[in-house]
Formats: C-alpha cells, sequence, structure tokens
C-alpha cells in the first residue's frame, strides 16, 4: 500500500515579512495542505529549528525527504521544483529589468527589517545614522518602483509582484511612520488591487 507523503514543515513567523513572502507563494502555488507551519522565535529558538538551521532563521523549511532548506529564496526555488511555477520572469533585455526591481523589492525588506531590529535596541545605543540610511535606501527604492510600476501585474503573479506586495504590506506594518503611499502613486494603485489577493489577505500579520 502506497504511503502517503510526508507533510513539507515551514518554521515562520507571522510577522517575519521573508517567512509571509514564502506563506504567499505556497498559497499561489495551491500547496497549503502540503505543508505544516509551525511558528518559531528564531530569537528564542527550539531545538527543532537549530537542528534544521543552524543559522537560527525563518522561514526555514523541512522538505519531504527530510531537505533543510534555510532561505526563503531557495525555499521557493525548491517549492517551484515540485512541478508548480509561478508566472515566470521576462525573457530577453526585458529580464534584466524585472530582476534589477526584484532586487530592488527584495532591498526594501531588508532595509526595512534592519530598521526594526536597530529600534529594538536600547534607546540609549540605537545608531540614528543607521536608521538614516534604512530611511533613504526606501526611499529611493519606492522612487524606482514607482516609476516602472507599470511592469507589475495583477494577472500573471509572479515572484516580482509577490516580493513588491510583501515589501509594501510590511512598511505599511512596521514602519507606518515612512509615510511611503505619498508621491507613489503608481505604486499604490496596483498595492491596493494586489493586497486583497487571497494569498495576501489569508497572510496579513497582526500585530
Amino acid at each position: 500500500m502506497e504511503q502517503p507523503a510526508t507533510k513539507m514543515k515551514l518554521y515562520c513567523s507571522l510577522t517575519s515579512p521573508y517567512a509571509r513572502k514564502v506563506r504567499v507563494v505556497i498559497d499561489e502555488l495551491g500547496m497549503s495542505d502540503q505543508v505544516e507551519e509551525i511558528l518559531a522565535d528564531p530569537f528564542n529558538a527550539p531545538d527543532e529549528l537549530l537542528a534544521a538551521n543552524p543559522l537560527s532563521r525563518i522561514p526555514t523549511l523541512i522538505g519531504e525527504r527530510g531537505e533543510l532548506l534555510p532561505d526563503s529564496r531557495l525555499i521557493i526555488e525548491y517549492l517551484q521544483a515540485r512541478g508548480k511555477h509561478l508566472s515566470p520572469m521576462p525573457r530577453g533585455t526585458q529580464r534584466w529589468a524585472a530582476a534589477r526591481r526584484l532586487m530592488l523589492a527584495d532591498g526594501i525588506i531588508d532595509a526595512a527589517v534592519a530598521t526594526v531590529l536597530e529600534k529594538r535596541r536600547p534607546e540609549g545605543i540605537i545608531y540614528t545614522a543607521h536608521l538614516d540610511r534604512q530611511a533613504q535606501r526606501i526611499r529611493r527604492s519606492l522612487d524606482a518602483l514607482n516609476a516602472e510600476a507599470s511592469s507589475l501585474s495583477l494577472r500573471s503573479v509572479g515572484l516580482l509582484e509577490i516580493t513588491t506586495g510583501v515589501a509594501l504590506g510590511y512598511l505599511d506594518f512596521r514602519l507606518p511612520y515612512l509615510e511611503w503611499h505619498r508621491g507613489h502613486e503608481a505604486l499604490v494603485q496596483w498595492y491596493e488591487s494586489f493586497q486583497h489577493r487571497p494569498s495576501m489577505q489569508k497572510t496579513q500579520p497582526k500585530a
């Protein structure tokens, strides 16, 4: 008798933008019933997370055959290798422009997370110059994405759209004082529609 497939295990947080990106991908691929979400705090990591990922980071995925995948990009590559795929990146010369936009969206997430972590330090040792630099990175990247917002799709959803949507959602969630909506009308118009996708609603972070 054939044994049922072992569920994959995703160690994650409901507020991590890196984990949310993976969780949105899982839902968009229709794989939610194949993945068990296990909530974990990487700053107080359980032994099973450390065994799977010595870096103590989330998200971390344990695959069907015990594969240990310690990074969101690696996890997404693995999930798509299961036979289901997001909308692909464009080919030819347009690919490099799309890849650039994807890196900017990822960079917004990195800068926002760096800001959140810095602000968690004791008030007397918070490095203000570091916070200012991250805010400048975010604003410049938003300007660039806004100028090219017409390239973002609402129908053929790929990793660029998911990453951009998660990045903007995280700014709303953790850094509302940046008021990213101001001066980025094209990006706002796209996001106001994209955020209503079932995968985005399902993974909406809550304080």
